[in-house]
């Protein structure tokens, strides 16, 4: 099966899912409006000189010259509102479109005309899906409220690699280390995280946060960190492999997140999977895999900072209740988030409809 998938090819996400397809023997072509240039893989889909936006607006001509050349079985545009568009507008079938975020039309910051626009390009999407992937139930309202027939939805994460992701079988006694494996966005608010680690540090002096990621933010939070005078306690890792970042997780053991809506996060699934003990938004996707006080603390969206630092501190001094959310948690991924289970149950889907598609073309062929 040859899968052309639309989204942005630096993403961890876009690249996990890729290398998913891969090795259950799928050929897989990422189309990319951000990449600087075609490589092994990778087509640069986009003209460097525009913003991306108007990529997905007026890329469409490029992405049929790449559909006819490289003949796919399946389309897929990674998050409804950008590459789900673009393909949408490229009119080929079948089409698939991944839902991230479960607003669907997230903005960090409140737009009404931008949310406008973006309505508008998501029920297009929606309107010429074949199938749509739900990473949780927690996306179904909004899909349908844009226009989704819930027979085309598919829930279902795509899954992480439990060969790579999973608990360290002797992690050392010590110092807490907290971790956050976001991307360095706004959205994201990893300066509310530091400054509530500064909090933490007066009671718990030799306890570490590591920072993985890469993202506009990175400049102003490391400032942010040497001004409060705690760079030998925050440590930067910057963009990391998925080995170096399941390995980095077995070493650490408290998760933190504050993000106010998403889908259902691969991080948050990744840490659980090494044994991490997770705080995270109280939110729809947060409480679909953590029960609070359980498996991991869910924690207000408008956490005051100081609040942050109180759980924190005693996440860090309950050994016993994170030993027991980590035995909750592996299992509970080894049951819901195998990716080999769930890439497998994707490719069988995408097989029938590119059946499904052939026959409807060669009825629409004959019928001329």
């Amino acid at each position: 099966m040859k899968i052309l998938l639309c989204a942005d090819d630096k993403s961890a996400n876009t690249l996990a899912w890729a290398k998913n397809f891969r090795e259950l023997g799928a050929e897989v072509i990422i189309a990319s409006v951000r990449a600087e240039k075609s490589t092994d893989g990778v087509v640069a889909l986009g003209n460097p000189s525009l913003p991306a936006r108007l990529n997905f607006i007026f890329g469409a001509g490029k992405l049929r010259e790449l559909i006819s050349r490289e003949k796919p079985d399946i389309l897929i545009g990674y998050r409804v509102t950008s590459y789900g568009y673009l393909c949408a507008s490229a009119g080929f079938h079948p089409l698939v479109l991944a839902a991230q975020n479960e607003q669907i039309t997230y903005l960090p910051k409140p737009n009404p005309i931008r949310r406008k626009v973006l309505e508008y390009f998501a029920r297009k999407a929606i309107g010429k899906a074949d199938l749509i992937h739900a990473w949780g139930d927690n996306m179904l309202p909004r899909l349908k409220e844009l226009g989704a027939d819930e027979k085309k939805i598919l829930v279902m994460h795509r899954g992480i690699d439990l060969d790579l992701f999973k608990p360290s079988v002797s992690k050392p006694a010590g110092a807490p280390v907290f971790i956050s494996s976001r991307s360095l966005f706004p959205e994201y608010k990893i300066n509310r995280i530091i400054e509530a680690f500064v909090l933490l540090l007066k009671k718990i002096p030799d306890a570490c946060l590591k920072i993985i990621g890469e993202g506009p933010e990175k400049i102003a939070l490391m400032n942010l960190v040497q001004s409060l005078g705690i760079s030998e306690e925050i440590k930067f890792s910057g963009r990391l492999s998925p080995q170096e970042v399941a390995g980095t997780l077995r070493n650490s053991d408290i998760y933190v997140s504050i993000i106010e809506s998403e889908g259902v996060s691969s991080s948050l699934l990744e840490s659980c999977a090494c044994g991490v003990y997770p705080i995270v938004t109280d939110m729809p996707a947060s409480r679909a895999l953590i029960e609070s006080g359980s498996n991991g603390t869910l924690i207000k969206p408008d956490i005051s900072i100081s609040d942050l630092a109180e759980i924190m501190i005693r996440t860090a001094g309950n050994i016993e209740m994170r030993e027991n959310a980590v035995k909750m948690n592996h299992e509970m991924i080894k049951k819901k988030f195998n990716f080999r289970n769930n890439t497998g149950k994707f490719i069988d889907a995408y097989k029938e409809l590119a059946i499904q598609s052939r026959i409807h073309r060669k009825r629409d062929a004959s019928a001329e």
